[in-house]
């Protein structure tokens, strides 16, 4: 079984609207499991200034859903994280190690309202490249100024930007119109990670096995150990792509 790595997931119980409690963690651990994932990082969302958990709280609960997971899945590895709704003030809480990194690297996972406009967006990623964090931005088939918008998406990641796009995006039937944008990006090199998203055991479940599945149906060898094995692993070394 081929092995992969959850960029992002909303695991830690009760820190935000992912899993509710330990219960809900340990089944969506058990499903991403069966899939194949081996590491998994947890990205709770971060709101500057509507923060629900002060740092502290969330730390303690990672460790806690790191012991639990250890003593159920030797071989499985939780890292910590943030998604981050960007807005003025989060560098300042980056820098401060108020908000998580990736597993602790460079990279910053970046949210932002589906109409942010694009000028918003190219902004936030110039702040945050000038500050030496390395972002990527979250389920990027939400933005209005970037879905079906590949001149938008190139510029970003010329810039320096990198781009997740979310695994149910290839599930959808024949005419899926936003499975085929995504697998289009795949191809032209402009979509760097898939993550699930899994929020919990039902509508938002981990799911990485099926949309990595799809890719390797639907790209050559290359593109789909780039972005589902090379790229991950780059990101938890803290290197670029």
């Amino acid at each position: 079984m081929e092995h992969y790595i959850d960029i992002h997931s909303h695991i830690l119980p009760g820190v935000d609207d992912g899993a509710k409690d330990m219960e809900m963690t340990m089944a969506m651990i058990d499903m991403a499991y069966s899939q194949g994932v081996r590491v998994m990082i947890a990205t709770p969302h971060y709101y500057p200034g509507h923060v629900k958990y002060a740092k502290e709280y969330v730390e303690r609960v990672f460790g806690e859903t790191v012991l639990a997971v250890k003593n159920k899945y030797e071989d499985f590895t939780i890292l910590r994280g943030n998604e981050i709704y960007y807005r003025e003030g989060a560098l300042e809480k980056l820098r401060d190690k108020r908000i998580f990194t990736l597993a602790d690297t460079p990279y910053v996972l970046l949210e932002f309202s589906p109409g942010t406009q694009y000028n918003a967006i190219c902004s936030a990623v110039r702040k945050c490249l000038e500050d030496g964090f390395y972002p990527i931005l979250a389920h990027i088939e939400r933005y209005q100024s970037l879905w079906k918008n590949e001149k938008n998406v190139r510029e970003l990641v010329r810039m320096g930007a990198y781009m997740q796009v979310n695994a149910e995006n290839f599930m959808g039937g024949f005419f899926s119109a936003q499975r085929r944008w995504c697998l289009r990006l795949a191809a032209e090199g402009l979509m760097h990670f898939i993550g699930s998203d899994a929020h919990n055991t039902q509508d938002r479940s981990p799911n990485l096995k099926q949309a990595a599945d799809y890719l390797r149906d639907h790209l050559d060898e290359a593109a789909c150990n780039r972005i589902l094995t090379d790229n991950p692993a780059r990101l938890l070394r803290g290197e670029y792509l």
